[in-house]
């Protein structure tokens, strides 16, 4: 399957564009999660200071939780772990720790790394207690025992801010989920607080997802349009340049391709066009000019030799000798003929064939040439047999022209009928209104001709090889000459499909309207 360079050009830009979205797509999902895990991380040890710079009793510990799930942004409970130590518990110093703490987790492993500026926090002081209340002890500001009963409370003690502290960071697995933990350290006091990172990356892919179902419409529709726009763009001065050549004809070899505001690429293409048909130009001019030179070079010294050798055949008085001045005259008319066609040729290569113009009734032109066909050949069949009773020429066909060119027109493609027919062939002659114009048709039977052959009709000095042989008078320039007349007169004429024992030359011109107009009439 042939792809256009357009399409191509659209399918790569696209995937371009495609794959830089993606890419950034993937980029800032990589550069919020981390910002994201960053944030979490600030949070972690705010959180961690909060431990020990707050005071919790026991029945406070699940509203604790609960709180710390809510500000990480948690699902549930299971993605949090907690632990606390004073460095003077029971239980190796643990005060309190969660059910679900990961064992392996060591407090003093080497994986703890400090946090970054941002996450470092300043233990702020204790939140005023109430009047009349006794101070927290400052070596045990959370404690997991229920309060003493009102009454029963222990004797006041000078109250004093945790000293300042610092946090740490680590991360680990648990059965697959990777975790981040955060842990303030301030004198023999210790916290940790850790957080299952699945949640965070869940509310991003969720948060992603549902700009995507914007976005990614709207970046396909975008990226398809921009894709578009730029192959059209790149297109359009080849665009242009395929117009210019295609409008370049022998007679429009004079047109140029402006480059003036395209690009450096494209100028220096136009350029180099520029210059070819240049180039292409003067060698036709040149070619034109030499043809139409000569044969006007011709024309004069072939006149006065044919009136030469009709002065000698009246004076010659030998029959050997009479025979031959007869047979050079012939070959000096031949030669006048070719001449004739060259200029005429060349003419129609400049442009410059001279029409005199007028209203033609090309029905009456065609009725003159069939009768005069019909007289040179009464044994030849002009009609084809499955043609005997229909209308072969169509009344009040008019065309406007110059009525010697299509007179020597029609006579060469009859000629051509009769001199290339079969020994027992026919030849059919019929005219028709067509296609906002007449369409004339010439066909005769033949010997077979093979498809190459019938490529070639049209070049000219082109015979085939069974008329190369003298006894069939022609020079391969009928037919040239023939398609530049019809040319000139905004016509066309070519070669329609046939059998190969058969040839059918179309003609077509621009019809006229005539007054009278009747019935179809059949060669004689």
């Amino acid at each position: 399957m042939t792809v256009s360079f357009r399409t191509r050009l659209f399918v790569v830009a696209g995937l371009i564009v495609g794959a830089v979205l993606s890419a950034v797509l993937l980029l800032g999902y990589s550069r919020v999660l981390g910002y994201e895990v960053q944030r979490l991380e600030e949070r972690l040890c705010a959180e961690a200071r909060r431990l020990l710079s707050q005071p919790f009793h026991g029945e406070d510990l699940p509203r604790l939780n609960a709180d710390i799930v809510g500000k990480l942004h948690l699902d549930h409970s299971d993605q949090l772990m907690l632990r606390f130590e004073t460095g003077a518990g029971a239980d190796n110093g643990v005060d309190f720790q969660s059910s679900n703490w990961h064992a392996p987790l060591a407090m003093d492993s080497p994986t703890w790394q400090p946090a970054k500026a941002g996450a470092q926090l300043n233990p702020r002081p204790p939140p005023p207690q109430d009047e009349g209340a006794p101070p927290l002890p400052a070596d045990r500001p959370f404690a997991i025992d229920p309060p003493p009963p009102d009454g029963q409370r222990p004797p006041p003690d000078a109250s004093r801010p945790p000293p300042p502290g610092s946090c740490a960071l680590a991360s680990f697995t648990v059965q697959g989920h990777a975790w981040r933990a955060a842990r303030y350290t301030a004198g023999a006091q210790r916290s940790v607080v850790a957080a299952d990172l699945l949640a965070t990356e869940g509310e991003l892919t969720a948060a992603m997802a549902q700009a995507m179902k914007l976005v990614v419409p709207l970046a396909v529709l975008l990226t398809a349009l921009g894709a578009w726009l730029l192959a059209s763009l790149t297109m359009r001065p080849v665009d242009r340049l395929r117009s210019a050549m295609q409008s370049v004809t022998q007679k429009a070899l004079d047109q140029r391709l402006p480059s003036a505001g395209e690009d450096t690429e494209f100028k220096a293409l136009i350029e180099v066009y520029n210059t070819m048909l240049a180039r292409l130009e003067a060698s036709f001019l040149q070619a034109s000019r030499f043809s139409s030179d000569a044969a006007h070079e011709l024309k004069t010294p072939l006149t006065i030799l044919q009136g030469r050798i009709e002065l000698a055949l009246g004076k010659a008085e030998h029959t050997a000798m009479h025979g031959e001045l007869t047979e050079l005259q012939g070959e000096v008319g031949r030669l006048a003929a070719i001449t004739r066609k060259l200029l005429l040729l060349s003419q129609a290569d400049a442009g410059h064939l001279a029409l005199k113009l007028a209203p033609i009734d090309l029905s009456a032109m065609l009725d003159d040439m069939a009768a005069d066909a019909h007289m040179l050949i009464t044994d030849l069949p002009i009609l084809h047999p499955d043609q005997a009773s229909s209308c072969s020429i169509t009344r009040g066909l008019a065309v406007q022209g110059d009525a010697l060119l299509l007179r020597q027109l029609f006579n060469n493609l009859v000629s051509n009928a009769l001199r290339y027919r079969s020994a027992d062939g026919w030849i059919t002659l019929s005219a028709r209104d067509a296609q906002g114009g007449v369409e004339v048709v010439f066909a005769n039977a033949c010997a077979p001709i093979a498809p190459s052959q019938r490529g070639r009709f049209f070049e000219r000095f082109y015979r085939g090889d069974a008329s190369h042989n003298r006894s069939i008078d022609g020079n391969g320039l009928g037919l040239s000459l023939a398609r530049e007349i019809a040319k000139a007169h905004g016509g066309e004429l070519g070669l329609l499909a046939s059998a190969q024992d058969e040839v059918q030359m179309r003609v077509w011109l621009p019809a006229v309207a005539m007054q009278s107009q009747g019935a179809c009439k059949p060669i004689p």
